[in-house]
Parts: structure tokens; C-alpha cells; sequence
């Protein structure tokens, strides 16, 4: 969980600089201020469903997978329903928001199932 956290606040700040970059140069017109707290709160929602799927990976594995499907699907509902609430509560600025939301996604799902998927493949070995 060490290396993973220290991982994900690694890519954290990598997010955070090519933001302050981009933001402050090229899309300066499009910068809300609601951008680098949601970057917090995708780091703190990455690692929070890690330490969880961690925990299930090392019970019973006839169970893992369907446990995994489901915590997968809950942080993704999750996700959805507050993107949807932000689009509600300010339409002005939803094309922008969901399109960084849309990238953050990314980037923080691929990186946990890559991460994810060295400690399963670790454990079966």
C-alpha cells in the first residue's frame, strides 16, 4: 500500500503541474477553481478503493472477482452521480468540467487497475 500511495501522490503531482502549465498558458480561459480540488478528490477516492480491493484480494479468490466487479461499479456510479450533480448545480461550465473529469477518470482508473493488477498477478505466482 506504501509504494501504491506514494505512487498515486506521484502522479498526483504530475497532475497537478501539467495543469498549472496548461491552465496558465495555452486554456487560461477555461480554468475553473474547482479543477485542482477535484484532482484531491480522485487521489483521495484512488486510494481509498485500493486499500479496499486489497483487503478482498487477499480473502477467499472464488469471491475476488465478483467483489472486484462490484467495488468497480459502485466508485463508477459514484463518480457519475457527482459529475452529474456538479452539471446541475453550474451548466455554464459543465462542457468544461466534465471533459477534465472525463480525463482524471482515466488516468486514475488506468493507473489503479495497473497497479491493482501487479499485486494480483504478485499473489498468484
Amino acid at each position: 500500500m506504501k509504494r501504491f500511495v506514494i505512487q498515486s501522490t506521484i502522479l498526483t503531482v504530475i497532475v497537478f503541474l501539467l495543469g498549472g502549465i496548461v491552465y496558465s498558458t495555452i486554456l487560461r480561459s477555461f480554468y475553473l477553481p474547482i479543477l485542482p480540488v477535484m484532482v484531491i478528490f480522485f487521489y483521495v477516492v484512488t486510494n481509498l478503493v485500493h486499500v479496499y480491493l486489497l483487503r478482498i484480494a487477499g480473502k477467499s479468490s472464488l469471491r475476488f472477482s465478483s467483489q472486484y466487479m462490484a467495488v468497480s461499479f459502485i466508485k463508477m456510479f459514484f463518480l457519475l452521480a457527482v459529475a452529474v450533480l456538479f452539471v446541475i448545480l453550474d451548466r455554464a461550465n459543465a462542457k468544461v468540467f466534465v471533459a477534465n473529469f472525463l480525463l482524471l477518470y482515466v488516468a486514475y482508473t488506468s493507473f489503479e487497475v495497473y497497479e491493482f493488477s501487479k499485486v494480483v498477478r504478485q499473489k498468484s505466482k
